[in-house]
């Protein structure tokens, strides 16, 4: 469908007493031929290229302010009223600390002021986003209830069981969730961006496993391994990397041996262990 828009002057009026100058040179508004609704008409459209603009990236700041008047999503006129009289997700105590514990639990990273997503936020928002969890409505709904309460009308009981209720139903549908292909894909990805480098026994994924580094092949009987610390140095991930692509690392400084005496070396890694490397000296094995 097509639409254009105009002015179509029906009564002249009082115009009717004065006439257009020839010069005159003010742009004149678009008139709309007097047509009726079915008519069949013939008309020159034109395309003019453009482009649109991407959204902006979210600061800590917007994103405050997005949390705030989230009502603007909800449909219901009674919701949103209730959203905006509450201020929307959390308080003005609380907002900040959200954010931050986004940033703890990777779920976000900012860069340059900018917000942004984790492929471990994208995998969580495809899991809820048709749970009604992510709906402004259902905030709604709670801070109604807890209106109800305030005023006496509610029991703090019936809204705990509700909110269980409610949580026991997400976790009843987790397993469903995470046989979709698309959570598997995220998942997948997650996984890649956490590796470090190729086991070089299995060619499987090295992983960062906690108190170590090890290869994701370790179902399949793969036992290769590097530790992260190394004679009282932690050994960082680029160290790592370098081990698994290089063979060996670049100069560490901090090593310190049984007797307690600070010394630096290169990192070999020489059929899966690790020696260490000496400027101009024999290597030892440790």
């Amino acid at each position: 469908p097509f639409k254009t828009t105009g002015k179509v002057e029906k009564e002249l009026g009082w115009k009717k007493l004065y006439t257009k100058e020839k010069n005159d040179t003010k742009e004149v508004e678009p008139t709309l031929p007097n047509v009726c609704m079915n008519d069949t008409v013939i008309s020159k459209p034109e395309t003019k290229k453009g482009l649109t603009q991407p959204p902006k990236y979210y600061t800590e700041g917007t994103l405050i302010t997005a949390m705030k008047n989230v009502g603007g999503s909800s449909d219901n006129k009674e919701n949103k009223d209730i959203l905006k009289e509450t201020e929307g997700i959390g308080t003005e105590a609380t907002r900040a600390n959200v954010i931050e514990t986004l940033k703890k639990q990777e779920y976000i990273i900012v860069q340059k002021k900018h917000i942004l997503v984790t492929e471990k936020a994208k995998t969580l928002c495809e899991i809820i986003k048709n749970d009604e969890i992510t709906n402004a409505d259902m905030t709604a709904k709670w801070e109604k209830y807890l209106k109800k309460i305030r005023n006496e009308a509610g029991t703090q009981e019936a809204f705990l069981k509700s909110i269980t209720n409610f949580i026991n139903h997400l976790i009843s549908n987790v397993q469903e969730t995470f046989n979709n292909s698309a959570i598997k894909t995220h998942v997948q990805e997650i996984e890649n961006s956490k590796a470090i480098g190729i086991c070089p026994n299995c060619q499987k994924d090295i992983v960062d496993k906690g108190k170590f580094y090890g290869c994701t092949g370790y179902k399949e009987g793969c036992k290769f391994s590097l530790p992260k610390q190394w004679s009282s140095k932690t050994l960082t991930k680029k160290n790592i990397s370098d081990l698994l692509t290089k063979k060996e690392t670049t100069t560490i400084k901090g090593f310190k041996s049984k007797k307690g005496t600070p010394f630096n070396a290169k990192l070999k890694l020489k059929e899966g262990k690790l020696e260490f490397f000496f400027e101009n000296k024999k290597k030892k094995e440790i």
